[in-house]
């Protein structure tokens, strides 16, 4: 009796397969193995990460129970043109359960590190999402700094920009002043030099306008643009344009309710400058600006 068990000693492996290949999996192992071996398998019930895609799949575990180093080498075979996943598990019941208990102890201590890191990460994101405003606003103002300087042209000893521009005649001290107030503040020996050139060039057309007259003076410019100086009509629109915007909507219902909403956009018009992300600000901001005529 000691001899008949001793000689009937089984080996087996383990993984862990795709769902879908079970069938055929099963079939091959009948076939090339003639029934002399014994799968046994039950699918997982949530689904694993693909570590070659990243995508969810379904899988399932299984063992199988066979005799010989022959059939050994040909279900591990069979498992690798399948594509499937064998774990080493010890023959031994104490050491298996050794293994198991190491496992989920590897398994706490991992969740613990990814919970550490989950609270690091949200720790980390609460406080740049107090920033994060004005990052955006540096961000922007770099990028406009770069956009213009990259209108700049080199000189011949590759040291200096040179700059060309058309400025308003009357805004020339407070070039100058600004100028001088950049190199303060940057700390350099070398002092800007503004040059008022010569041109035979047609200037651009340039209306110099404020927060009331910006809005009519847009509402020209979606018309078009005059030459340089021919009559800007933007002056007298002021006047014509609420007499003809009056003469369609005259009646008092009308009158009442442009006037409630006229007093609304004055009383609100800091609060609505200030906020300039949102899409129904900007629109509000188009009555200020003009800015969704141009």
């Amino acid at each position: 009796m000691l001899y008949f068990t001793s000689f009937f000693v089984f080996s087996f492996v383990a993984g862990v397969i795709l769902r879908e290949r079970i069938p055929p999996f099963e079939r091959m192992l009948w076939r090339a193995c003639r029934g002399n071996v014994f799968l046994r398998q039950a699918e997982i019930e949530t689904p694993l990460e693909d570590p070659s895609n990243g995508d969810q799949v379904f899988k399932s575990v299984f063992i199988i129970f066979f005799q010989g180093d022959q059939l050994k080498t040909r279900v591990k075979k069979i498992c690798e043109g399948f594509r499937a996943t064998l774990y080493p598990c010890p023959e031994a019941p104490a050491d298996r359960r050794e293994m198991a208990m190491g496992v989920m102890t590897r398994i706490e201590d991992l969740n613990t590190v990814l919970g550490q890191t989950q609270d690091h990460r949200h720790r980390v994101l609460v406080a740049a999402a107090k920033n994060i405003k004005n990052w955006f606003v540096k961000v922007r103002k770099i990028k406009a700094i770069y956009h213009t300087l990259n209108l700049f042209n080199l000189d011949v000893t590759q040291k200096c920009l040179i700059a060309e521009c058309w400025v308003p005649v009357l805004d020339l001290e407070t070039i100058q002043l600004a100028l001088r107030r950049g190199t303060e503040r940057s700390g350099s020996s070398v002092p800007p030099i503004l040059n008022r050139m010569e041109s035979f060039e047609d200037p651009p057309t340039y209306n110099r306008t404020n927060k009331f007259t910006n809005g009519f003076q847009a509402l020209i410019y979606a018309y078009g643009v005059a030459s340089y100086r021919e009559v800007n009509p933007a002056p007298y629109t002021i006047i014509t344009f609420p007499f003809l915007f009056a003469v369609m909507f005259g009646d008092t219902g009308h009158g009442m309710i442009m006037t409630l909403f006229a007093a609304y956009m004055v009383i609100k018009e800091k609060p609505l400058a200030a906020k300039k992300s949102d899409s129904e600000v900007r629109v509000l901001n188009s009555f200020h600006t003009g800015s969704q005529f141009w």
